[in-house]
């Protein structure tokens, strides 16, 4: 790939790559968008390339190689049509077609819904994407369950996302930040049914395009926004069981017409679940005692999610859109533990404590856009506004009672918890095309975002039969973060090589502010954050390609809270606001066979690294948790996409994820490295069966990890699924059952210093799914595309 750079001259003097530009429209002359535009081979009508055509019916193919070609354009509805043949060769780099016209077809067709096969698994554009319309598996599940089968994906045992054994990935939800964190991420993403989203991108080496926040990579969820002219829908309808039940119902609606596209959908759902834990601590000290804590939260989500939207077409160059969007959910939550306490091999005592949550949480967002397309030449720009308001409203009570064994007196606590928060985003952003000519163009932007979080934490204390509150207990905490961003990315494209090279400039202003204690920690600090990519396409069947970036992860809002939340009489966890940003260099080398393998190696190291530590009172037997900086760690990663098609009726879709973490945890308190080989393995197969049947089998398998302090051991989970097609396939039945030997869990150890602990959570992960999604609409199928918009909004809680 380097030898392209260095030797120019030579190698490209051996390669003649060609532009090739077509226009379809219908017999009347109107441009004819979204036409299925197919390359193919003159001597075997083979097919090199695929597009589709734009709106305005335009569709161009670039570095396509050396030979004799023609074009056929297809589209539901009309008659096919088809150019006469033409070379690429050193006379003719640049091809320009005459428009295609298509006839409608004699007898109109009735609505299908007629999609192409994709795998659920594959790599496009330098991101791997789970096409998760395609999975069986995938129904009748959440965002989250789909997150858990994404290759090199992991979710530890607070429902964080790690990403190529890294914490801090993006979370973004069409292309908009989320600014969820945490806890409430979680929530976010249960609260997103699976049969709702199209498809979910995962791009490890972002652009300088995108906000460096996220030192992982970026998680971007698309949901499904298929338009078609005049009035399309979906209704999407499922329920299922594991040790509780669940289910969902949702409403998909598009309308188009030449002027304007309006879309919407609304989704409501109840999920019940549960969690068990298992926590043993070993304590040293003078009297050593041993901690048996066993838990069982039964949970229960409600959830009621909205989207609203208007694209107004000025031209066919010009665009305007409007978006509401926002949930009103609701999450509760009833636990009970006890926890055997021995002291030298003898019981001593118990404690029984139980927790009640009551936690509604509600967000409503709105966006404005536009984006227009200024020449012929290309140059483009657009603008991006947007407004949200997060509202989370607890209320939680905590109480337990000491039992002992010689003296049977119980000592009983209660505690009432009403933490308040509310988080109001402000942002605004501009971005340019331009074009210097067809091989080279700078693209560039700004972007202003403002965050303003307010956590009032109230904690009430039962005594004489009545809360009261607990003033030294209780706090308020506001936090103001803006962001200034600039950016600007040159790309280059020489015959078979696309170069790029981007920087991008962030000014952070942040002020943490106690009003309890009316303390300040303020911080202002600017970074720039160099992107590049060099990828080299060296003939149809192999390309290779580099990239490097700079990422940022700064901390979650509620983890700089400088008080104490209590979990139980015996575990407490403490916000740290003297945290400082993680700062992440990663390099990657990747290699693409026959336009389906592919085999990737990546390096990072990050600075600061953030990770969940442990102090134990070994006379008072509390544990407090809480996050802290730590020197660096270390992610060597390779990941291999293996698909292998046996047979027509069966498609195999492998994913290999290799890891090398090294934490080195030293400072002047703690000295601890960590470090291990890991790997997971993700397979599906997948079997198209007569009658409009479909079968699959999904696995995936985890080795043991290590992250941060954590030894983590091994998990899997295997799963079943059917499908059929009903109704000239508007109508899709998809059963499934999830985990069905009901080994999904997490178990881990820390041992260290004077810490010695085992952990094992486990989740409602064995469940049967039962879904149904009937497409209606226009029964004169003419064009279809998608759009990306959203709100914007990630790291609030913690």
């Amino acid at each position: 790939m380097f030898l392209a750079i260095a030797g120019t001259g030579t190698i490209y003097a051996q390669h003649v790559s060609g532009k090739i530009t077509v226009k379809t429209a219908e017999t009347n002359g109107q441009p004819l968008p979204f036409t299925n535009v197919l390359l193919r081979h003159v001597k075997d009508s083979s097919l090199v390339k695929g597009e589709l055509s734009a709106t305005d019916g335009s569709a161009t193919f670039e570095k396509i190689s050396e030979g004799r070609y023609f074009i056929e354009a297809t589209l539901m509805g009309y008659t096919s049509a088809s150019t006469s043949a033409f070379s690429i060769d050193a006379g003719h780099q640049l091809v320009q077609l005459p428009t295609l016209s298509l006839s409608q077809a004699s007898k109109t067709l009735q609505a299908v819904n007629v999609t192409a096969q994709k795998p659920f698994i594959e790599r496009k554009n330098g991101a791997t994407v789970l096409n998760v319309e395609s999975s069986l598996a995938a129904s009748g599940g959440t965002a989250l369950d789909v997150l858990k089968r994404a290759p090199g994906v992991q979710i530890d045992k607070d429902d964080n996302i790690i990403l190529q054994g890294n914490q801090g990935a993006t979370i973004m939800l069409d292309g908009k930040l989320t600014y969820l964190s945490g806890e409430q991420l979680a929530n976010l993403l249960r609260s997103l049914p699976s049969e709702n989203i199209a498809t979910i991108e995962i791009i490890t080496s972002p652009s300088a395009k995108y906000d460096a926040a996220g030192k992982s990579g970026i998680i971007n969820i698309k949901t499904k926004k298929t338009i078609i002219t005049g009035i399309n829908g979906s209704l999407n309808l499922g329920a299922g069981a594991g040790k509780y039940g669940f289910y969902n119902a949702g409403l998909n609606l598009n309308w188009r017409t030449e002027k304007f596209n309006a879309f919407g959908n609304y989704n409501n759902g109840y999920r019940g679940f549960f969690q068990t834990r298992y926590l043993a601590r070993h304590i040293q000290g003078d009297i050593p005692a041993f901690f048996e804590l066993n838990a069982f939260n039964r949970r229960n989500f409600k959830n009621n999610n909205y989207k609203v939207g208007l694209d107004y077409f000025l031209n066919s160059k010009h665009t305007v859109g409007v978006l509401v969007r926002g949930y009103d959910n609701a999450f509760n939550q009833d636990g009970f533990n006890h926890t055997p306490i021995s002291s030298n091999g003898k019981l001593d005592s118990t404690l029984y404590a139980g927790t009640t949550v009551r936690n509604k949480f509600n967000n409503v967002s709105f966006n404005l856009n536009y984006k227009g397309q200024l020449d012929t030449l290309g140059t483009e720009i657009g603008f991006d506004a947007d407004w949200a308001r997060f509202n989370d409203n607890n209320y939680m009570t905590l109480s337990d009672s000491m039992a002992y064994v010689v003296n049977p007196v119980k000592n009983d606590h209660a505690i009432l918890n009403r933490p308040v928060n509310q988080v109001t985003i402000r942002s605004a952003k501009l971005d340019m095309v331009l074009p210097f000519n067809k091989n080279t163009k700078i693209e560039t932007g700004v972007k202003y975002s403002s965050v303003k979080t307010d956590n009032n934490l109230r904690y009430d204390s039962l005594l004489n039969g009545k809360y009261e509150n607990a003033i030294t207990q209780s706090n308020q905490f506001i936090y103001t973060e803006n962001v200034y961003a600039a950016y600007a990315i040159f790309k280059k494209t020489i015959h078979n090589t696309d170069f790029q090279l981007g920087l991008r400039a962030e000014q952070t202003k942040s002020d943490g502010y106690s009003v309890t204690l009316q303390s300040h920690v303020k911080r202002s600090y600017l970074d720039f954050f160099p992107t590049f990519s060099l990828d080299q396409k060296i003939n149809e069947s192999h390309k290779i390609g580099v990239n490097y970036s700079k990422r940022i992860s700064r901390p979650n809002y509620g983890d700089l809270n400088p008080f104490v939340f209590y979990i139980d009489k015996y575990n407490y966890f403490k916000g740290n606001p003297y945290m400082l940003p993680e700062y992440t260099h990663k390099a990657e080398i990747n290699y693409t066979l026959k336009q389906k393998y592919v085999l990737a190696v990546s390096y990072g190291m990050t600075k600061n690294v953030v990770l969940e530590y442990m102090i134990q009172n070994d006379t008072t037997k509390v544990t407090t948790y809480y996050d802290r900086n730590f020197e660096r760690s270390y992610v060597y990663n390779a990941t291999l996409t293996i698909p292998i098609d046996p047979f027509k009726w069966w498609n195999i879709t492998n994913n290999i994820n290799f890891n090398y973490n090294y934490f080195d945890v030293k400072d002047s308190v703690v000295n601890l490295t960590t470090n291990v080989f890991a790997y997971n393995y993700q397979t599906t197969h997948t079997f198209t069966l007569p009658d409009d049947w479909k079968f699959e089998i999904n696995a995936y398998y985890e080795s043991p990890f290590v992250w941060g302090v954590y030894k983590i051991r091994p998990s899997y989970a295997i799963g079943l699924g059917v499908q059929k097609q009903l109704m000239n396939k508007k109508l899709n039945i998809k059963l499934n059952v999830s985990d069905i030997t009901n080994r999904e869990q997490f178990r881990g150890s820390a041992k260290f210093d004077n810490i010695d602990m085992y952990i094992n959570n486990r989740w409602q992960n064995r469940r049967v799914n039962l879904a149904l999604t009937w497409n209606f609409g226009n029964s004169n199928i003419k064009a279809a595309r998608e759009r990306e918009a959203g709100s914007e909004q990630q790291r609030v809680g913690g």
